[in-house]
């Protein structure tokens, strides 16, 4: 996972200091002894929360890292973009073809939807 900048579409590059930097002036206002006290050492931390509060770009990173293993040679002929498209793409027709097999094993109803009716959770 790119941690100095992410690239969003083709043409925008939002780097990490541009979405820190607002974040540090709200807890700035909030709690000013404690910034002003260590600014360089917050601002790691804030780093580091906001990819717990918002995991799903680094498990997106290791998808496309996984498919371009997968792919080999072949991944260079993709973009970033377009990689996520087919693992989108896959991961639906999976979890479709999943649901169909389901059905036909279990008289219409797929693994999840017979176990919400046994009152499993």
């Amino acid at each position: 996972m790119p941690t100095m900048e992410s690239v969003i579409g083709r043409n925008q590059i939002i780097t990490e200091q541009q979405v820190l930097l607002p974040v540090t002036r709200v807890f700035e206002e909030v709690a000013p002894r404690q910034i002003i006290a260590r600014p360089q050492a917050i601002i790691p931390s804030y780093a580091q929360a906001i990819q717990e509060m918002f995991p799903e770009q680094e498990r997106e990173e290791k998808n496309i890292q996984l498919a371009k293993k997968s792919l080999g040679a072949l991944a260079t002929q993709f973009s970033p973009e377009e990689l996520k498209n087919v693992i989108n793409e896959v991961e639906f027709l999976t979890e479709t073809w999943l649901d169909e097999f389901e059905r036909s094993i279990f008289k219409g109803l797929t693994l999840q939807e017979l176990l919400h009716e046994k009152g499993a959770k």
